[in-house]
């Protein structure tokens, strides 16, 4: 089912970024990375609260995004085919433990860029960024802890050095025993941080090499 439903969604053949000029300002237009968006919906479901996803939705009319969140993937884009009277895709998707938590996160982290409701007019730094998986540890724990508190949240939304409490810290264990085949770990535990969470977050979720290696130049890890 879902090989057939990323089949029908991407009906386009893959190209480049697309830029056009509205109104006197530059508009990307980006087409989907099947195969990207295809791990994210094979991958293993995310425990926490509210499992789901969000996603964002590009509307080829004025290039703006639509942030959202939905249980079911599929159905909420066949909606979208169905009652948005211009064309849209599928740009990028998150699965989180706890859907209603990370889209207000990024409701939040977007929130000088929103033009009302969930649609908000993004950069094309603001998609790199976004595709690079670095996000606040506010969205970061939304996504894999499902319920934080509203207060430990507030309190390290803008910290990347924190220690890690003892719920992060099995976590990372969990996912640094998974690498002990390739990698040794340099610190303690009870040294790591939550910059180390988010990059090994970042590795398992989206696969990003590029976490490790800036895991092994902060000391962290060590390749055997």
């Amino acid at each position: 089912m879902i090989r057939k439903f990323v089949n029908q969604l991407f009906t386009s053949p893959p190209s480049e970024d697309r830029k056009v000029i509205l109104q006197q300002q530059k508009v990307f237009l980006y087409e989907p990375n099947e195969q990207a968006i295809k791990r994210v919906m094979e991958s293993e479901v995310i425990e926490g609260r509210a499992p789901g996803y969000v996603y964002f939705v590009q509307e080829y009319m004025n290039g703006t995004f639509k942030i959202g969140k939905t249980k079911n993937i599929d159905k909420r884009m066949n909606i979208f085919s169905v009652k948005l009277p211009f064309e849209n895709k599928l740009i990028h998707l998150i699965k989180t433990g706890d859907r209603h938590r990370t889209e207000q996160a990024f409701h939040n982290h977007f929130s000088a860029k929103r033009l009302g409701g969930e649609w908000f007019s993004l950069s094309k730094e603001d998609i790199d960024w976004l595709k690079n998986g670095f996000y606040s540890n506010v969205i970061s724990q939304s996504i894999h802890q499902g319920n934080p508190s509203a207060s430990s949240s507030e309190s390290i939304d803008h910290s990347e050095q924190i220690l890690l409490t003892k719920k992060q810290l099995d976590y990372a264990k969990t996912m640094l025993s998974k690498l002990e085949n390739d990698y040794t770990l340099v610190k303690d535990y009870s040294s790591l941080t939550t910059a180390d969470l988010n990059r090994l977050s970042a590795y398992f979720t989206y696969k990003n090499k590029g976490a490790l290696v800036n895991l092994v130049k902060q000391g962290v890890l060590k390749p055997k």
